[in-house]
């Protein structure tokens, strides 16, 4: 049983927003004037819209997305020789190939990150919440709790710090499971 390609303009919508930034930083690694990166972005969603229907659910978005970005890249350094500064393909290549690894890594701590996060007790989780999503600040959100202003950012720093060390436990598994 073969997957069936995404159709969906929702389904595009919604993966190009989620990655829109790592393309972009990927791009903008590559071409010195921002607003020539902005434009290959803009020039990157399009193709990617058009080529939709070729990729495939379930595979990693963000590495088809910045092949197609890669070519766009080179297209554009084609069109654009008459610039003072230009990079060698090998160097593209390596950036390319160092961005693509760092991204995963990226991936790999967020998915770690929800990971921790969900092992968070009910309040702990929702302290989080409230500081990373809602946007508060501390002294907003002891304010909103009715608790002291220490108190909270005590328990904020805690929660932070037990995160980062189950992320990082949990980095050191994966480290030792692949050797």
């Amino acid at each position: 049983m073969s997957a069936q390609p995404p159709s969906d303009e929702h389904d595009f919508g919604r993966l190009f927003v989620q990655h829109q930034s790592r393309i972009y930083g990927f791009i903008r690694s590559l071409i010195v004037h921002r607003t020539d990166a902005e434009d290959l972005l803009q020039e990157t969603a399009s193709v990617l819209w058009r080529k939709f229907d070729e990729f495939l659910p379930g595979s990693n978005f963000l590495a088809w997305a910045l092949r197609v970005a890669r070519f766009q890249v080179m297209y554009f350094r084609q069109r654009q020789k008459r610039d003072v500064l230009q990079f060698s393909e090998k160097f593209v290549d390596a950036v390319a190939a160092d961005t693509i690894a760092e991204s995963d890594r990226l991936g790999d701590l967020q998915e770690l990150l929800e990971l921790c996060m969900d092992k968070l007790p009910p309040a702990d989780h929702e302290l989080f919440d409230l500081r990373y999503h809602s946007d508060l600040s501390v002294k907003n959100m002891a304010e909103q709790l009715g608790r002291p202003l220490s108190t909270v950012y005590n328990a904020v720093n805690r929660i932070r710090q037990a995160l980062a060390e189950c992320v990082e436990q949990a980095m050191d598994r994966a480290d030792r499971e692949r050797t």
